[in-house]
Order: structure tokens, then C-alpha cells, then sequence
């Protein structure tokens, strides 16, 4: 989800005129290419040999959330490809069978892993506020992706009805964000009136930039989706107010994000790198993009001017994991739970 995250926002091409962004994102796309094959292949062998285990962590409330990140990985690594087919980084039509390859599993992967964890969350007769964190979101997040994974496979020429295609990508957000929002208020509550969670759940305070970034930007694709279909009348006044909703969303983004911001720079002497350490790679790339999106529907070219800086955040953060993750291959701590 991370290394596919940033190679989005490199092909959105954060340096106008500037090809480097451009090359930087179809580096990170090749490797998120190799991530999303490696992973595919060990969590396919994982569900048939170790079936047992896998159902295991399932059940499990407090990293259960965690196994729909393979399927996310794959939903934003479509994504990436299919903004890199309409940035003319890649050939259209590779790019098309590419995105739809991994996005058809993804979000079918998705909704299955995230309906399995969810339904053996209700019934629970007590789950401990240590298991009760930002990693709920998990499931939720690539579902809100669906309109702008859809808006952009339709500009390649999927074949199909758009009216179809725009009704499918409403209820795929519609299901991820109204699920946030429930799993948000949960969450929030949790926060108030128990135990602060412990340092090496601090990635977890970074994911709730993934859900409000992702669905910011799916909204005004949905609305461009429909827009576009002829389903909607009064076209320019809907998108109006669905801009004024996603302002809204990315204000309390970047309120949340120095409130994240705060909490990790004070437990950073507690934390040690664990791979859960790659929330926070996604999360900044999904405010970093929905910040490019509000800056230029709004005309703001104070806030567009930070588009370059935000997007080197976004590859500092990238770079920053890499060399964590190799160091803890040789410590072993890459795979510690």
C-alpha cells in the first residue's frame, strides 16, 4: 500500500515540467509491482498450508484487521497503475489490463477479509482497548478507493455501461466511508476513556489520514463518475457541495495529522521498528494527494506550491522505511511480532 501510495503521488506529477517525479514513480511502481506478486504468493501459500493459523489471526481483534492489508496493497496498487497509464508514464492499454487485474482480487479480497474480521468482532462479550485501534480501518480504506480506481480505468476505455460502473463505485465508498465513520466513533471513544495505546501502536494514531484522505478524493470521483453517466442533474451544484464536504474532511485531515504528528515525536524514544512501521506510508500519501486535489479545485496556488515539498515528505517517509526494513532483516526484528 506505501510504496504504491507514493508512486501515485510521484505520476500525479508533483514537479510540472519536471520528468524526474515521473521516473521516481514507475521506480516505486516496480517495486510495489514485486511487493504486490511476493505478497500474493506467501499469503495463497500461507491460507493452504497453515489454514489453521491464518483463521487464528482472523479472530483475533487486534491484528485480524491487518490480513485485508494484502488485498488493499493490490487495490492501491491498481491505482497507481492506472494513473500512471493516464499520466502517459505507461501505455494506456498495459496499464488498463494491469489495474483491472489487481483490482478485480482486491476488492474481492477486500470485502471478503474485511465482512470475516467485522462479524467476529460483533458478538465478542469483551475485547480488550488495547486491540481497539487505527488498524480497524484497514478493511475500509481500499473500498473508498473504488470510485477513483473506476474514474480512471474509464478514461483508458473500460468497456461497459457507465451508468453501471459509477453505481458500483458509489456503493463501494458508500460502504468504506460509512464504515469509517462508524469504526471512527468507536475508536474515538476509545481514545477518551481508556488506556492511551502504547508506542508501538503509534502508526496506528497516522492511519486515520488513509480513510479521510482515500475518501476525500473517491467522493469527487464519484461525483465525476455520475456526472459524467448523466445521473445526476444539477451537475455543477452537487459537485459544488461534495467539494465543500471534502474541504471539510481535509481541514479536520491536517488538524489530525499535527494531533498524530505530536503523539509520535513524544513516544519516538519508546518505539521500536516493527513492520507495522509501513502505516505510515500510505496514510501521508493519501493526505499529500487529497491536499494536491483540494489545492487545485479551490484555485489556491499558496497551497498548490506546497505540492513539491509534501510530495519529498512522501518519499522521505518511503525511504526511510526501506532502510528500516533491510536493517531489521538482518536483526531478525522485520519479523517479530
Amino acid at each position: 500500500m506505501s510504496l504504491s501510495g507514493a508512486a501515485l503521488v510521484s505520476l500525479r506529477d508533483p514537479l510540472p515540467g519536471i520528468p524526474l517525479d515521473a521516473v521516481i514513480g514507475l521506480g516505486l511502481l516496480a517495486l510495489a509491482a514485486l511487493a504486490a506478486v511476493a505478497l500474493t504468493v506467501a499469503n495463497v501459500v500461507r491460507m493452504v498450508r497453515h489454514g489453521e493459523v491464518f483463521l487464528a489471526d482472523l479472530d483475533n481483534p487486534g491484528i485480524g484487521a491487518m490480513i485485508a492489508s494484502w488485498p488493499a496493497g493490490l487495490q492501491v496498487f491498481a491505482l497507481a497503475v492506472l494513473q500512471a497509464g493516464t499520466s502517459g508514464a505507461l501505455p494506456g492499454d498495459l496499464a488498463l489490463v494491469v489495474g483491472m487485474v489487481a483490482f478485480v482480487p482486491g476488492v474481492i479480497g477486500t470485502l471478503l477479509s474485511g465482512y470475516a474480521f467485522y462479524t467476529r468482532i460483533v458478538g465478542l462479550t469483551e475485547v480488550a482497548p488495547a486491540a481497539v485501534s487505527g488498524n480497524w480501518f484497514v478493511p475500509v480504506v481500499p473500498l473508498v478507493l473504488v470510485p477513483s480506481i473506476l474514474d480512471r480505468a474509464l478514461e483508458l476505455g473500460l468497456p461497459g455501461d457507465r451508468t453501471v460502473w459509477a453505481f458500483l463505485a458509489l456503493i463501494g465508498w458508500g460502504i468504506g466511508f460509512t464504515l469509517f465513520l462508524m469504526l471512527a466513533s468507536i475508536i474515538g471513544s476509545r481514545l477518551l476513556v481508556a488506556a492511551p495505546p502504547t508506542a508501538h501502536q503509534a502508526p496506528s494514531w497516522w492511519g486515520w489520514l488513509a480513510p479521510l484522505g482515500a475518501g476525500g478524493v473517491g467522493l469527487l470521483a464519484s461525483v465525476d463518475l455520475a456526472t459524467a453517466a448523466g445521473v445526476v442533474e444539477g451537475a455543477e451544484a452537487v459537485g459544488g457541495i461534495a467539494l465543500l464536504i471534502v474541504t471539510v474532511m481535509w481541514g479536520f485531515s491536517a488538524w489530525w495529522l499535527l494531533l498524530a504528528l505530536r503523539i509520535v515525536l513524544l513516544e519516538r524514544r519508546s518505539m521500536h521498528f516493527h513492520l507495522g512501521w509501513w502505516g505510515f506510508g500510505f496514510p501521508t500519501a493519501a493526505f499529500v494527494n487529497l491536499t494536491a486535489v483540494i489545492a487545485r479545485r479551490w484555485e489556491l496556488p499558496g497551497l498548490a506550491a506546497l505540492d513539491p515539498t509534501l510530495w519529498v515528505a512522501v518519499l522521505t517517509v518511503i525511504v526511510a522505511l526501506i532502510v528500516l526494513t533491510l536493517r531489521g532483516l538482518r536483526t531478525g526484528a522485520t519479523w517479530s511480532r
